[in-house]
């Protein structure tokens, strides 16, 4: 079974997923963006990803993008998925903080560790892994090296950026947000952070490997993180941006939806001019990778726009997508380790059979890390029972 077709089934299996259950939403229907929504939809961006993820790392085994021909258009939009990831964590922080007055307290707890456990599950898993590989093809490691991925500052595996950059953004919530009295203000000083984390990132350039670095290493570090904040301020302003929302719906959707082939159409034609990569040949490479943030971050805006548009007449009610949320964090950290690991599948019988073996795997494997996470914090909440924290 060639590239082509498993393309289309993948578009119908996405497809079939996002709209099980979705339902017309009642006009008279107050707030259409909450935590069950945002975990819903983290749940199919994360299942995106895996196909993202695919794509890359049959192109880091050397497989031609004109080979993978349609396949190749999975490579384009995670960059819109992480987007997302970014700005329903801003939104779910400020959300709770508006509402309950003692949000921060316990948050290491109930925010931060929830990811720390995890990464540092998932981190030993891929040093173990790394290492094992180095005595297989006699490579090795630095002391200083082993030592800091032991505490995570090298990253054996690149996925594992995001986690660590929204564990720094939820530990300066909670140290902003447990000062301030106005939301207003721990938004603005929030994006000042967020501004330092994109300058730091902008000048620490790129790893000398394609799979492991320290951190703020690539531009994924910086690219999307400007939609935590943009998140905060929409559950600043939800109400204000909901009526404008639901009185304009049609011009919204159709002028968001435009915007976003256009500006898919010139985001293709940056990665093509690598335009991250202009250290070693163009006069102003800084200039080159604010070019692409500025696209990038205007793509995301539009992309997210076009979301909460269509939530506004839809509602989602769906159990596999409530399940793949509660392991999103855990699939977007282990992928990586199951599409390079079983791609000898691949090489014997195809994406046919590589590609579903890897999405079984991976969910697999996050189902057990999610478990272990809530063994443990001593959290009760297990895969299916609906509880969405």
């Amino acid at each position: 079974m060639n590239f082509t077709i498993i393309f289309y089934i993948s578009l119908a299996l996405l497809g079939a997923i996002l709209i099980l259950n979705t339902k017309r939403r009642p006009s008279e229907e107050g707030p259409f963006f909450d935590r069950i929504v945002s975990k819903e939809i983290q749940g199919f961006l994360a299942l995106f990803i895996i196909f993202h993820q695919t794509v890359v790392t049959l192109v880091h085994f050397e497989v031609l993008d004109t080979e993978m021909k349609e396949f190749f258009h999975f490579f384009f939009y995670g960059i819109l998925a992480v987007a997302f990831f970014f700005f329903c964590s801003g939104f779910g922080l400020v959300k709770r903080w508006m509402t309950d007055e003692n949000y921060t307290k316990g948050f290491m707890k109930r925010r931060i560790f929830t990811v720390l456990v995890p990464f540092f599950i998932c981190n030993y898993i891929y040093l173990t892994d790394a290492l094992l590989n180095n005595i297989r093809y006699g490579n090795h490691f630095t002391f200083v090296e082993v030592i800091c991925a032991f505490f995570g500052l090298f990253l054996v595996n690149n996925q594992m950026w995001f986690a660590v950059e929204i564990m720094i953004l939820y530990i300066a919530f909670r140290i902003v947000f447990a000062r301030v009295k106005s939301a207003r203000t721990g938004i603005i000083i929030m994006t000042g952070i967020v501004f330092v984390l994109i300058a730091i990132g902008l000048s620490a350039g790129h790893s000398d490997s394609p799979l492991m670095s320290y951190w703020f290493k690539g531009e994924w570090w910086y690219n999307t993180v400007l939609m935590f904040p943009l998140g905060m301020l929409y559950a600043y302003k939800e109400e204000r941006v909901n009526a404008i929302i639901k009185k304009a719906y049609t011009a919204i959707l159709l002028s968001s939806f435009a915007l976003v082939i256009i500006l898919d159409y010139i985001h293709r034609g940056m990665i093509a001019d690598q335009v991250y990569y202009s250290d070693s040949y163009s006069k102003h490479p800084l200039l080159d990778k604010l070019k692409g943030l500025s696209v990038e971050t205007i793509y995301e805006i539009v992309f997210i726009i076009l979301v909460l548009t269509l939530l506004s007449r839809f509602k989602l009610d769906n159990p596999v997508l409530k399940f793949l949320g509660k392991i999103s964090l855990e699939t977007i950290m282990l992928n990586y380790l199951m599409n390079y690991r079983l791609f000898f599948l691949y090489t014997r019988y195809g994406i046919a059979v590589y590609l579903p073996a890897v999405i079984v795997s991976t969910i697999a494997a996050a189902s057990v890390v999610y478990l272990l996470k809530n063994l443990v914090l001593e959290r009760r909440s297990g895969l299916f029972d609906g509880d969405v924290r």
